[in-house]
């Protein structure tokens, strides 16, 4: 270690150890009950709330709403790792039939309030949290839901369920019975102690002992299980159809969380094995909403009778969650030819994203110029004071537009060549001793054809790759282009056998410790199967990782991210690609919703916020009886 890099690793040793002394000074929560958790700051809503803001009080019960789902189902057991579970039915992605401990509302950064807890507990040093129960919680069959059943759920999933779920609760080592209606979570002392342990309590789903301990917990079933929340599952065809119908005696129908929530009597998942299919049901009044994520079909596929005549609808809006960096071209650091930045400049600058989006994505996607779009870790502008403070000690050992330039990508024509950024990206590959002799771009001093591979497993992947590498084979590049079958590419993810790929990093408004790191630190650059894709081994975003990660507030996590963005954006370890303009839901007019693009909310409140509008549903119904195609 030369004396320059000893200082530097000192500098970092030396920061770190500060923040790991802020954190224990002030990521203090007091240790006093409350109804609900705030991962920053304090609680929008107080104990005695009406309802949310953005729960519709008034909003009617009744009615059906009908959803399609792509493929099939053949198990209804989320804790195993066999079998295709129906929509609804992971408690990770919301349960239409478990009450988790806690929920999330949609109009906060990350605040929490108790739905089966009456009230939570945190320690100091988030060393443990402490849960208690409503007294008047009661499964479906009537029986109440007890702390004998969290304690016996804890011990199966620790024990007996798939590896994934054994391992996202790896850092509990203990679930205490502490009184009648009480238990605590005891975390690892070697866990790292931020409020994310707690956030991921929050989402504990209970079980019913008395149903599970005399059946095979570790076996695939379509026998509806027992629940406690505000669905139970109805009418089921396996593999085509499942319903969710409305619990009338839900233990919680009259709690303030509940207020203008469950407002369906059914809702249904209707399963296709084709999409064109799907969407021709749809143009039939088959089913009734559909999340498009397509850009194409969203722009082509639904000027029919029934949408201009003002029957169908098609929605765009913002979601509240950051979109990450979602896709983008990683360029593999591990290889030789992509440790120098300027050839990682140079394929950056000669990939036209104006002409794909307006070919593939018909103007619906809005370029990455970030890698938290859409939240307060955005670089924008040029670095602010604070950000400033946080780079200063490093301005030798980053790139120097990190200061000077704002973080903003090649703006191209949608038609036709983008020859000036190919200029420009001749003019840096030249710099780095690649010239062209004979049409093909060689090394100066070796002869060595500049060549590399794309490796996808996705056909809209090759179809969006098609047009780069020609425009890389105008710039004298041999790049191939190779779609593998997915277990193949998976394999060769695992062990970073790729020159480049397109993954997706996606981040969320306040970043995973674990997720962050594996994506972008040092440490996870060589172990196998995980997600630093690009190889990235640099200390100053190691070090900006942890501020991310330690950070007590959301202003200091945030001028945290965007110094971190702008070092990864100005390294040029990814080709951005682009995200959409805005979330899109098609849907026949027959119901009524919450506003759409609220700050946070993280989806468009679908089911359990939308209601019922008979008067508009009998319009539909009268339109397709005379017209429906």
């Amino acid at each position: 270690m030369n004396r320059r890099t000893s200082w530097f690793v000192e500098a970092m040793r030396g920061a770190l150890a500060h923040a790991v002394l802020v954190c224990g000074s002030t990521f203090a929560v007091g240790g006093e009950p409350s109804h609900g958790f705030a991962y920053f700051g304090d609680l929008k809503y107080p104990k005695d709330m009406a309802r949310f803001d953005y729960a519709n009080r008034d909003a009617p019960k009744g009615g059906v709403i009908r959803m399609p789902g792509i493929g099939s189902f053949n198990n209804l057991n989320p804790y195993v790792d066999k079998g295709i579970l129906p929509y609804y039915m992971d408690p990770r992605l919301g349960s239409a039939i478990y009450d988790p401990l806690m929920k999330a509302s949609e109009d906060e950064l990350a605040s929490y309030y108790g739905v089966l807890a009456e009230s939570v507990e945190v320690a100091d040093d988030y060393g443990w949290v402490t849960y208690t129960l409503r007294e008047d919680a009661y499964w479906h069959d009537g029986q109440p839901v007890t702390v004998d059943d969290v304690l016996w759920t804890f011990d199966m999933l620790k024990t007996e369920a798939s590896i994934s779920w054994r391992s996202a609760y790896r850092e509990i080592v203990a679930l205490e019975r502490v009184g009648p209606r009480s238990f605590k979570f005891v975390f690892a002392e070697d866990a790292e102690k931020t409020p994310h342990l707690i956030v991921q309590t929050t989402g504990f789903t209970t079980l019913p002992k008395h149903y599970w301990e005399n059946r095979d917990f570790g076996a695939t079933t379509l026998e509806p299980p027992l629940g406690n929340s505000a669905y139970r599952i109805g009418k089921m065809e396996a593999g085509h159809k499942i319903a969710f119908e409305r619990v009338e005696d839900y233990w919680a129908r009259d709690l303030n969380i509940s207020v203008g929530h469950f407002n369906f009597d059914r809702f249904e998942a209707i399963y296709f094995f084709d999409e064109n299919v799907m969407l021709q049901a749809m143009r039939a009044g088959v089913f009734d909403y559909y999340r498009d994520q397509n850009e194409a079909t969203w722009a082509t596929a639904y000027d029919f009778e029934g949408y201009r005549q003002g029957l169908f609808r098609k929605e765009a809006y913002t979601m509240g969650p950051s979109y990450g960096m979602h896709y983008g071209v990683v360029l593999n650091t591990r290889r030789e030819l992509f440790k120098d930045i300027r050839i990682r400049e140079a394929l950056t600058l000669a990939y036209n994203f104006e002409w794909a989006n307006r070919v593939y994505w018909h103007d619906g996607m809005a370029r990455n110029n970030s890698y938290f779009m859409l939240s307060g870790m955005q670089a924008k502008g040029l670095p602010g004071e604070a950000e400033l403070e946080l780079l200063e000690p490093f301005r030798s050992r980053i790139p120097e537009r990190v200061f000077t330039h704002p973080v903003e990508l090649p703006q191209n024509r949608p038609f036709g060549r983008n020859r000036e950024e190919l200029e420009r990206a001749h003019a840096l590959l030249v710099d780095a001793g690649w010239v062209v002799r004979d049409f093909v771009r060689v090394n100066e001093e070796t002869g060595e054809p500049l060549t590399f591979e794309f490796a996808v497993s996705s056909i809209a992947h090759e179809r969006m790759l098609v047009p780069f590498v020609d425009n890389l084979k105008r710039l004298g590049i041999h790049a191939v282009l190779r779609r593998m079958e997915n277990n193949l590419m998976i394999n060769r993810l695992r062990t970073y056998d790729f020159d480049t790929t397109i993954r997706k990093f996606y981040t969320f408004k306040i970043p995973q410790p674990a997720r962050l790191r594996s994506q972008f630190t040092s440490r996870y650059a060589d172990p196998p199967n995980m997600t630093n894709y690009a190889g990235i081994k640099d200390p100053v975003v190691d070090y900006l990782v942890e501020k991310v990660i330690a950070a007590t507030t959301e202003e200091e996590m945030n001028t945290a991210g965007q110094a971190l963005d702008r070092v990864l954006l100005w390294s040029f370890y990814l080709i951005p690609e682009g995200y959409p303009v805005g979330r899109k839901i098609v849907y026949w007019d027959r119901f009524g919703h919450p506003p759409l693009g609220i700050e946070h909310m993280n989806w468009t409140g679908f089911p359990h916020l939308w209601w019922f509008d008979a008067a508009k549903s009998a319009r539909v119904d009268a339109w397709l009886a005379g017209h429906g195609e």
